[in-house]
C-alpha cells in the first residue's frame, strides 16, 4: 500500500517530492521484495536457472543441409557431427561434443547464416549476417554444368558450400 501511495505521489508533484519520497519509496520497495521472496521461497529461482542450459544445448534438427538460412538454435546433423548456429552468434562444427572449427562471431546476438546461390554474380557463398551487416562470407564453387547447390555437411564432418568443401574435423 505505501509503494502504490509514493508511486502517485511521486507522479503528481514531480521533482520537489521525489527528493523527500525516494528513501520511503526504497525502503517499501524492499519490504514488498523481502515478503514475495518469504512466501515464494528461492526453490524456483534454482529451478528456472538450472532449466536455461538445458534448452539451449539442444539445437534444432535441420537436417544435413539448407539453401537459405541457418537460424540460431538449429543445426544440420550427420552421423556424430553437428553445425550448429548458437543463440551466442556462433557458427560451430563440432565432432561428439568437441569443437572442431567455430567462426569466431560469439557475442553478437541475432546472427545467422546464409546461403546465397543461384544467379548471383559472386555465389555461391555463405555469409554470417546479423542486424548490424554481414559479418563473415565463406566462398564455395561450381562445377560447370551445376549452377545450383546448397550448405551441407557430410557423413566425414566436412562442411561444403555448393561443390566446394568449405571446413571439415
Amino acid at each position: 500500500m505505501l509503494l502504490s501511495v509514493c508511486i502517485v505521489i511521486v507522479y503528481v508533484r514531480r521533482k520537489a517530492v521525489r527528493m523527500k519520497l525516494s528513501r520511503v519509496c526504497v525502503l517499501a520497495a524492499v519490504n514488498l521484495v523481502a515478503a514475495v521472496a518469504a512466501a515464494v521461497g528461492p526453490a524456483p529461482v534454482a529451478v528456472a536457472a538450472q532449466a536455461e542450459p538445458q534448452a539451449r544445448s539442444e539445437c534444432r534438427n535441420d537436417g544435413t543441409s539448407f539453401t537459405d538460412k541457418l537460424i540460431p538454435g538449429h543445426c544440420l546433423r550427420n552421423g556424430g557431427y553437428r553445425l550448429e548456429m548458437q543463440y551466442d552468434g556462433n557458427l560451430v562444427l563440432y565432432s561428439g561434443g568437441r569443437a572442431c572449427w567455430s567462426s569466431g562471431t560469439d557475442g553478437t546476438d541475432g546472427v545467422y547464416a546464409e546461403y546465397s546461390g543461384d544467379w548471383k554474380l559472386d555465389s555461391p557463398y555463405m555469409a554470417l549476417e546479423s542486424p548490424f551487416g554481414q559479418l563473415r562470407k565463406y566462398r564455395g564453387a561450381y562445377t560447370y554444368l551445376h549452377k545450383s547447390g546448397d550448405i551441407s555437411l557430410n557423413g566425414k564432418g566436412e562442411v561444403w558450400i555448393a561443390y566446394q568443401k568449405f571446413v571439415g574435423c
